[in-house]
């Protein structure tokens, strides 16, 4: 005899089965498929902007495109769409295992890759329009502007300057001819006017040198402040100061921050739904909340999964062998037949009945058995006006046990009556701790100890699917 490991991991569809009732499993479902739309779609539109504006060549105006580029984006929606739903499928499966692992990380790793690459491209476009709205970089454009204005101007030294060269050309071309000045002035106003053009032609450069510095240092300064830096987000700037990082691992961690914890939350969604879905299997029931095997079924698909009857056999050599004087047995290969000492009976034939099909849940334990017997009752009391008395509380025992035998790998027989009314009394005591029930303080004869407390019996009555009015 080896000891076997004993299963410490949290069996959430059985704790919804102990928690909840049918119509909160339902209720809570209908909720969580919802949001797991809203999460899907919500991760389709975030990868699909970075996806489509890679594959048009990051032209975002439709109207503008040419064929082949929406051949292309029309590409990076369906491929978006595909990875989407299968991650959204593969949350909601509930599988599980290596396989299932390795194909959460793909799809998880597109996600993260895809919509961080969005947020940090939002968050650069936002950062580049603050910047080129910014007053400050509309100040620096405007320097440009007139820097650029006074540089095709002529300036009043430059004007200067070319009147100082026409006088000196005229002081030059004097020299040597007939004229009614003499040498002697010639050569000074030639000296004056040389003079005059050395000076005039110092400033002009040293202004054209002026004007070439002031339009870089505004060339630069406009450079600059088109992408600044301290319009980020103050969360951004924060990270940024905090870590001593560059702006743009800010971004970065700022942006997985926000879709790490949004894949989270989509795949808690999907794990919600997956729960769920299990849970009502464990009831016996599909999504809608109806019997996955009806009352209709016929007696041959009921008797098919009752397990064979092993428990009334050994009891019976059992006693055999205590008192060989009870019986006389004797074996055939599939017919048993008992005859009482000393006393002629008719032969009892028991027919061994065909092996059982796989049991839907494994390893059912007696506390597991109770609770789905519990759910069910509890359900039928607060829903279809069961009366909360011993009888028809056993007799409703009697009826899940019997639709719920091949899910369960029991066989009803074996669970006499006096046990299914210690399991209705138990049921009735749970269900006054749980404040379903309360106390009747007019019990008596002919009265019943319990009654349906206020909170449940006036609640309007449940709508009946079509399902059920067929059934």
């Amino acid at each position: 005899m080896t000891d076997s490991d004993t299963n410490t991991k949290f069996d959430r569809p059985t704790h919804l089965v102990a928690t909840k009732s049918l119509r909160d499993l339902l209720a809570d479902l209908r909720k969580a498929e919802a949001w797991l739309l809203l999460a899907a779609l919500a991760a389709f539109l975030a990868s699909a902007f970075f996806v489509v504006k890679y594959f048009v060549g990051g032209d975002m105006n439709p109207a503008g495109w040419t064929g082949e580029q929406w051949a292309n984006g029309l590409m990076g929606l369906g491929i978006t769409a595909v990875i989407t739903a299968a991650q959204a499928f593969l949350y909601a499966s509930g599988y599980k295992g290596p396989a299932a692992v390795a194909a959460t990380i793909i799809v998880v790793f597109f996600g993260m890759f895809s919509e961080v690459s969005q947020s940090m491209e939002r968050e650069d476009a936002t950062v580049r329009h603050r910047s080129e709205n910014s007053p400050v970089f509309q100040a620096a454009l405007g320097s440009i502007g007139a820097i650029t204005s006074t540089a095709t101007s002529i300036s009043p030294e430059q004007k200067a300057l070319a009147d100082a060269n026409a006088q000196l050309q005229h002081w030059q071309g004097l020299r040597g001819g007939r004229s009614k000045y003499s040498s002697s002035a010639i050569e000074r106003n030639i000296t004056r006017y040389q003079q005059q053009v050395a000076s005039l032609s110092q400033q002009t450069s040293f202004q054209g040198e002026n004007r070439n510095a002031l339009l870089s240092g505004a060339i630069a300064q406009a450079k600059a402040l088109e992408y600044d830096e301290d319009k980020h987000y103050a969360m951004i700037r924060l990270i940024k100061g905090l870590f001593g990082v560059a702006g743009i691992w800010a971004s970065f961690m700022f942006s997985v921050i926000i879709i790490g914890t949004f894949e989270y939350a989509f795949h808690f969604v999907g794990a919600y739904v997956a729960d769920h879905k299990q849970a009502l299997r464990l009831l016996g029931r599909d999504t809608q909340g109806d019997l996955i095997h009806p009352a209709g079924e016929t007696a041959e698909t009921a008797l098919a999964g009752i397990p064979k009857d092993y428990g009334n056999g050994a009891r019976n050599e059992y006693l055999n062998w205590v008192t060989p004087e009870r019986t006389d047995t004797v074996d055939t290969s599939n017919t048993r037949v008992q005859t009482v000492a000393e006393t002629p009976v008719t032969p009892a034939v028991e027919i061994e009945r065909a092996e059982p099909a796989p049991a839907n849940v494994k390893d059912m334990t007696r506390e597991r058995f109770f609770r789905l017997i519990y759910t069910e009752v509890r359900s039928r009391i607060i829903n279809s006006g069961l009366k909360p008395t011993v009888r028809p509380v056993t007799e409703a025992v009697t009826d899940v046990i019997r639709h719920h035998t091949q899910a369960l790998g029991l066989q009803p027989s074996l669970i006499g009556k006096p046990e299914r009314q210690k399991i209705a009394e138990k049921i009735l005591e749970k269900l006054e701790h749980e404040a379903v029930l309360e106390l009747n303080h007019e019990q008596g004869i002919g009265k019943p100890k319990y009654r349906l407390a206020n909170r449940w019996a006036n609640r309007p009555p449940p709508e009946i699917p079509v399902t059920a009015h067929m059934a």
